[in-house]
């Protein structure tokens, strides 16, 4: 009689539990979730030492602030612009 109640209680701890962590979808966003985005560097394209954030503009030129090129190590160590697939 004992195993029996100790696995009805094993039972019904396991179906509550699937329940509760299926019942209530959540989105959440990780501080780390788009690097790219967060760490999006502005430069102006004729003097490169100046940098800023979006719609910044070059205090020597006036120019509109564009994103910065990032560059990205290939697996054979080479250095080539970031871009997207297709």
């Amino acid at each position: 009689m004992k195993t029996l109640t100790n696995l009805a209680l094993i039972a019904l701890l396991l179906t509550s539990t699937s329940v509760f962590a299926t019942a209530a979808p959540h989105e959440h966003q990780h501080d780390n979730a788009n690097p790219q985005q967060q760490a999006q560097t502005y430069v102006c394209p004729m003097h490169p030492e100046v940098t800023g954030n979006k719609g910044d503009t070059c205090p020597k030129c006036g120019m509109d602030l564009e994103p910065k090129a990032t560059e990205v190590k290939t697996a054979e160590g080479t250095m080539h612009n970031a871009h997207e697939h297709h």
